[in-house]
């Protein structure tokens, strides 16, 4: 019973190990593959969150239009039909009117009115850059974590082919007598636990391709054709005019200032409006009463009229209490949206750093767990004084050491995108900004 579980176990070790090769890598020479650069524009051309920014926009600069329309003339005319009469005559009549409104003078109700809009569209165009902002994030995200992760799937696959050497040799020492069964049960355990991590870097690898598939509008998961550029460092470096540009905060902004105007419209709608109104208007036929000796079936008149509300049920008054209360909110959230960005940067600065001094210390490591393995196995293969675990400590010490400066470096990338999408620079960050992004273009 013994034997049959021994051959069964070497039988199950030998099919982890030697399907391996087959399985070790999921891209193909025929999964598509891409750039940074080709990505991001790519991202940009289709995504629809930046159509639906782009379409609030001109939504909203209708809006300012309408708006606008307050200072000009308001020209209304028509046709009126049914019964008039003076005195004990009456009769049918058809009338044509015209007449012209024109505001003089309404203390500021239709230039804040505007002003309420004018802001608007700039909150709108803020939420634009912020959409592309976005997109750009989360496209250059799943492009960096795609490569950190074809990084580490090929250093795993060197280590099990490391591994999978260093047991081949302890196999035929073990033939030899030289070795013992236990080291050669160790070494195969070892092999088979780099393949399982073989397969985690894959899994992870799969998933970001994916994600990356689905920001670019595709079917099938995208490879990484080329190492990314580094990002520069100086993307976390601000100062308070660099803080207080970023689209969010301008979008903030635009809301407060819309809100106030929207409270000084309601004000000035509790007072009087001066307006100048001119009007015509045609008989299609003399009425009876109408003096036989009038030639001119037409009257007209000019007006100057001044209009105020006197009670709308504390409509106005409701109006701007709110105005104001929306106002109060919008500065809660610029303080709130400032202290994130502050946070970010600060965050992000602080752990370059860390990682920074991290990297360094990585390759100083590399180089000593390499004159280890070197010692160790002249001390295992030729002198016996060594054993097996440490030789195979020394081994995965060095991949280890790869895995975790791969992942720094890749951190590092994460902590400068972090920053620019604070602060909103992205596109000068990967040299956008004169890009033309479905139709506009985002130059400030």
């Amino acid at each position: 019973m013994k034997l049959w579980r021994h051959h069964l176990i070497r039988f199950l070790g030998a099919v982890l190990v030697f399907s391996l090769p087959t399985l070790g890598t999921t891209d193909t020479p025929s999964t598509p593959s891409t750039n940074m650069n080709d990505a991001l524009l790519t991202a940009l051309g289709w995504h629809p969150s930046i159509a639906t920014a782009k379409a609030k926009l001109t939504e909203q600069q209708f809006r300012e239009r309408v708006a606008k329309s307050g200072y000009l003339p308001q020209v209304s005319g028509g046709l009126k039909s049914g019964y008039e009469g003076r005195g004990s005559d009456q009769e049918s009549s058809q009338i044509l009117t015209l007449s012209v409104s024109q505001m003089l003078y309404d203390f500021g109700e239709v230039r804040h009115g505007v002003r309420a809009e004018r802001a608007l569209v700039l909150k709108q165009q803020a939420e634009l850059f912020m959409a592309v902002e976005d997109t750009l994030n989360n496209t250059a995200t799943a492009v960096l974590e795609s490569w950190r992760y074809q990084e580490l799937e090929a250093i795993a696959l060197a280590q099990h082919r490391a591994l999978q050497k260093l047991t081949d040799l302890v196999a035929e020492r073990h033939r030899k007598g030289a070795a013992s069964r236990s080291d050669l049960a160790q070494s195969k355990t070892r092999v088979e636990s780099a393949y399982t991590q073989v397969l985690q870097h894959q899994n992870q690898k799969r998933m970001w391709q994916n994600r990356l598939a689905s920001l670019l509008g595709k079917q099938q998961p995208h490879a990484i054709s080329s190492q990314p550029a580094p990002l520069s460092a100086e993307s976390c470096v601000f100062t308070h005019d660099s803080v207080e540009e970023a689209p969010s905060l301008r979008a903030a902004f635009a809301l407060r200032d819309s809100a106030d105007a929207v409270a000084k419209k309601a004000t000035a709608r509790t007072l009087p409006t001066l307006s100048l109104d001119p009007s015509v208007t045609h008989y299609l036929k003399d009425p009876q009463w109408a003096e036989q000796g009038e030639p001119d079936k037409t009257q007209y008149g000019v007006y100057l009229n001044m209009n105020m509300p006197l009670y709308q049920g504390g409509a106005l008054s409701a109006e701007r209490k709110l105005a104001q209360a929306t106002k109060m909110a919008a500065e809660a959230d610029i303080l709130a949206e400032r202290q994130q960005i502050l946070e970010a940067l600060f965050t992000s600065s602080a752990q370059r750093e860390v990682l920074t001094h991290h990297l360094n210390v990585l390759s100083q490591r590399e180089a000593l767990s390499q004159e280890t393995r070197r010692l160790y196995q002249q001390q295992y293969m030729e002198l016996g004084t060594r054993p097996l675990i440490d030789l195979l400590n020394a081994e995965q010490e060095i991949f280890q050491t790869r895995f975790e400066r791969i992942n720094v470096q890749h951190e590092m990338q994460l902590t400068s995108l972090t920053c620019a999408h604070a602060l909103g620079q992205l596109r000068p960050l990967f040299a956008l900004e004169n890009a033309v992004i479905q139709g506009v273009n985002l130059t400030p």
